[in-house]
């Protein structure tokens, strides 16, 4: 066991910085349309609503001290579209549109001095011809110079809106692109004087001054650092510029030039974009390479990046991207938040109660903010007592005996705070001198969180426990901190301050599937009239839908119908690509169901091609990294002339045409799938009967497509099939601590997103000492989950104690869907084995089933 030692110097806090030093905690980042959901949340279960609000920003010591918002332009920006404020130059900006803005103004109400930011990460489609080569290798010098007042009007316009509509004021604009290689430095200093000198064009009793003074934050690169040579190398961009910040990186560049800008210039640095933990802390304690709670993108892993990126480049903020994942999982870069709010129909969601715990270990033991939200008491990093020997830029490992730890103080040195974090095998222990400290004189108490000892316990018995004081003798005091544990030594007293103390964060609602009107068998259906809501239902959420979200174009609704608003004509430049305008809909839970659609195609908008004038219908989705409608792996698309084509996990197995066909009036397309059957109507005829064969996809949510044309659609219906089996009701990660795991398995957490929480367990069968999954559940039968398992695979599955399914094949299935489903058993508690008899099993999930429709299993 190694020792590592190092000393706390008061005369090391530097309070003549500016906020270049001062600890900001955390900011929460919404953008790719990651907290969309959020909406219905607001609307259907506001008390889920404010409880998440209160979860971020509230509090005497609140997480998040930022709010950053994209500044949509109707693109897949990765995970989905942010709506556009203005889609012509002409129109008003419409700051309603999206979840952004009145996230900002509802996380106001709890923290008002909350900080925010606004960046872009496309340009919309009024600004492309102009704009175009901003995706060139050199657009400081290709895109005209005459382009940049409509850039800004863009910015300025949604800015005057925001606090029009909801009376406050952004703090900081990065007016270049997001994750850009190749910074704008021209248009970023004109973009700084233009702010700083703009006294015309606003509404009476706007706060102008206040807008001159907003900062500029450059050049959130993706892992690039040359932003920080062009700032050392040019004065004026530095005064232009008093905030920097970069993404997915802790380490500095090559001559340390944002640890220059914070040291000898005092800009401020962000971690401007960073992940959250994946796989939750409570599923990583049964990981079978014995990490704990920590291990590679862990809440540990976050907390070294932390910690590095101050040590290593002066990073004094870190912002979630996303803190809160509020829209459908299985899109790109799924399974990395803080929380999970994917079910607004039940107002549940779900905490990741460890990883939130160790982001307190910061924010609870200092005081967190920029110098004018704390009145100049922030408290200061002390960069002579913070270091990290952690392996790697992102994604890091702590070898053996690694140091990593953070020491933060208040101004006049009268308090001060240690993070340590040892995600390690073994335990680390640290001597620490204190000197020239006016804290030193203090108790010093130590605060720690750590998994479970037993498979007994709990998974958060030992989560930020206050165990007592460190002893300090001759100014000095020893700590050991426990492998994959992170410990605060403090000379704050809150064993008794209730905003600290750990206590469970839970859902007050259960997670029930979507399942409106089970007496008449609807899942969901929407006519997009809203008369039960209230009058100003619509306006308020700037036309959004219920429970949508866009992974192209915009669907916004208006004069009764749910319409895209995106023609070829508006399209946006995208911030990588874009798929076709697509929304998606729906309980991931969903297995045998029919979806009816009303419609009417868009026959006045002219553009090159008809090619692309289409209506598309999907169902079974669960993963859709692309952001398309094909994402759903049965689908039909629709032309006006009458072709059709359907689809089986993207390939084209049937097209025809249909005779007689009439663009001109309204339609209806039903889609339904009854196990491996899937059927297709157009307006009551059946035009395609279709049964699933090789890799089949057996449930998931509805997709619906279109082109760049103003569709039109009337209804959505989502109904049971009757005599089939229609949901599974709960879902167990294959980590879930209720799963028992007999043999030789691997169970491990940061998998590839596509998979459940990031996580999968496999096991070879082994006739000697045979693996097998057990668990007790109520209801009538159960699901397995996962792809990836080969031909020569076989189970035996057992209930009750009887061999039920004698050497059962699972199926050859994609990420996230049933392998297997046993249905029909008696409605009671029941006891399941699954024997892995011959090849190799991959297991990622398991759901169960309470209801007794299953006749046809």
């Amino acid at each position: 066991m190694t020792t590592t030692q190092f000393t706390i110097n008061g005369s090391d806090i530097h309070t003549d910085q500016g906020d270049a030093n001062t600890f900001k905690g955390f900011g929460y980042l919404n953008c790719n349309n990651s907290s969309r959901l959020l909406l219905d949340y607001k609307w259907e279960h506001p008390e889920a609503y404010q409880a998440l609000l209160q979860i971020l920003f509230g509090g005497p010591h609140p997480v998040m001290r930022m709010l950053k918002v994209e500044l949509g332009a109707d693109a897949n920006t990765s995970s989905g579209t942010e709506p556009s404020p203005k889609r012509s130059a002409s129109a008003p900006a419409d700051v309603r549109r999206g979840v952004g803005f009145q996230l900002i103004a509802d996380a106001k109400k709890i923290q008002p001095d909350l900080m925010t930011s606004i960046l872009r990460w496309a340009e919309p489609g009024w600004l492309k011809a102009a704009w175009r080569s901003v995706r060139t290798d050199d657009p400081d010098r290709r895109v005209p110079a005459q382009a940049y007042e409509t850039m800004y009007q863009y910015y300025k316009q949604t800015i005057i809106a925001a606090w029009q509509t909801y009376g406050y004021l952004f703090d900081y604009i990065d007016p270049d692109r997001n994750e850009t290689r190749h910074p704008m430095v021209t248009f970023i200093k004109w973009f700084a004087e233009r702010l700083r000198n703009d006294h015309d064009g606003f509404p009476a009793g706007f706060p102008v001054a206040r807008y001159n003074a907003i900062k500029l934050i450059a050049a959130d690169q993706n892992t690039d650092t040359d932003f920080g040579d062009m700032m050392l190398a040019d004065s004026a961009l530095r005064a232009a510029v008093p905030a920097v910040g970069y993404h997915y990186r802790t380490s500095d560049g090559t001559d340390q030039p944002f640890t220059q800008l914070a040291d000898t210039y005092h800009n401020e640095v962000w971690y401007s974009e960073g992940v959250g933990p994946m796989t939750a802390g409570r599923l990583r304690q049964q990981d079978t390479r014995g990490i704990g709670i920590g291990g590679t993108q862990s809440s540990l892993d976050i907390a070294n990046r932390l910690i590095k990126s101050y040590a290593q480049s002066r990073r004094s903020l870190y912002i979630f991207q996303p803190a809160l994942a509020g829209f459908y999982p299985g899109v790109r870069y799924a399974h990395k938040e803080l929380i999970v709010a994917q079910t607004p129909w039940s107002g549940y969601y779900r905490v990741d109660n460890i990883g939130l715990q160790v982001m307190k270990h910061f924010s609870d033991f200092a005081v967190a903010g920029w110098n004018v939200q704390t009145q100049g008491q922030s408290w200061r990093y002390i960069a002579s007592a913070t270091a990290s020997q952690a392996e790697g830029t992102e994604n890091l490992s702590q070898p053996l005996g690694a140091p990593s730890y953070m020491t933060l103080a208040a101004p006049d040195g009268s308090d001060v705070s240690t993070v340590f974090v040892n995600d390690s095998d073994e335990a680390q222990v640290y001597t620490v001198t204190l000197a020239d400290l006016p804290a030193a004189q203090k108790p010093f108490y130590l605060w720690e969180t750590r998994g479970a000892e037993t498979a007994g316990e709990a998974y958060d018995a030992h989560v930020k426990q206050c165990r007592g004081t460190v002893a300090v003798a001759n100014g000095q005091y020893t700590v050991t901190i426990q492998a994959h544990s992170v410990v605060t030594v403090t000379t704050l007293d809150r064993r008794a301050d209730q905003a600290v103390v750990y206590h469970r964060l839970t859902a007050a609602a259960a997670d029930t599937p979507l399942d409106e009107d089970p007496h008449h068998g609807v899942l969901f259906q929407d006519d997009y009239s809203y008369a039960e809501m209230p009058a100003d239902y619509l306006v308020q959420r700037g036309g959004a839908p219920r429970y949508t979200t866009d992974l192209g174009g915009a669907f916004e609704v208006e004069k009764g119908a749910l319409v895209q608003q995106v023609t070829e004509a508006e399209r946006a430049l995208d911030w990588e690509y874009s798929c076709p305008p697509n929304f998606t809909i729906g309980d991931d839970r969903w297995e045998n169901y029919s979806v009816r659609l009303g419609f009417t195609f868009d026959l006045a908008t002219r553009q090159n091609s008809t090619a692309g004038n289409y209506v598309a219908l999907g169902i079974r989705e669960q993963n859709d990294f692309d952001g398309a409608v094909q994402a759903a792996p049965y689908g039909i698309r629709l032309e006006p002339d009458g072709h059709y084509l359907f689809w089986d996990q993207g390939r084209t197995v049937q097209q025809h045409w249909q005779a007689d066909f009439d663009p001109t009036q309204d339609h209806e397309l039903q889609l339904t799938a009854a196990n491996n059957l899937i059927t297709v109507q157009l307006d009551g005829h059946e035009i395609v009967r279709y049964l699933a064969g090789d890799y089949p996809a057996l449930s998931g949510r509805v997709k619906v497509g279109t082109g760049y044309y103003r569709t039109a659609y009337h209804y959505l219906i989502v109904s049971r099939v009757p005599g089939y089996q229609t949901m599974s009701q709960t879902r167990w990660d294959d980590l879930d601590p209720r799963l028992v795991f007999v043999g030789d398995w691997h169970r491990e957490a940061n998998q590839n997103s596509k998979n459940w929480e990031r996580s999968l367990s496999w096991a070879a069968a082994n006739a000697d000492h045979p693996a097998s999954l057990q668990f007790s559940f109520t209801g009538t039968g159960f699901v397995l989950i996962g792809g990836g398992n080969l031909p020569d695979c076989r189970l035996n599955v057992y209930a009750d104690g009887v061999l039920v399914r004698p050497l059962a094949a699972p199926l050859r299935v994609a990420e996230k869907q049933p392998n297997l489903i046993l249905a029909g058993l008696p409605s009671g508690q029941h006891e399941v084995t699954v024997e892995v008899a011959q090849g190799t099993y991959t297991l990622d999930a398991v759901e169960f089933i309470t209801e007794a429709e299953n006749t046809h299993d």
